[in-house]
């Protein structure tokens, strides 16, 4: 995403952080990546998301456990169109 101001991204980074705290429980860990470079992103960003990922101690989720369906109300397919043309399968 292009925010405008540093502001607004911060502003807008708390209010995730804070929904995904309430639907998910307090103080899980978010990730924040800057962007894809040349349709990859950061190596530095992901070596940190993979380092927190392998040293994480996971809790038992309360909300998982007692729900066991998810709804979803869009799902998005990023295949390119022409890799389907080219292998079906």
């Amino acid at each position: 995403d292009q925010f405008k101001t540093m502001k607004n991204l911060r502003k807008t980074k708390k209010l995730l952080k804070h929904r995904f705290w309430t639907e998910i429980y307090d103080g899980a860990k978010m990730f924040y990546f800057s962007g894809c470079v040349n349709g990859k992103y950061l190596k530095n960003e992901v070596k940190q998301l993979t380092l927190f990922v392998s040293r994480v101690k996971y809790r038992p989720l309360v909300w998982r456990n007692t729900h066991p369906y998810l709804v979803v109300d869009r799902h998005e397919d990023l295949t390119h169109p022409n890799l389907l043309a080219d292998n079906p399968s």
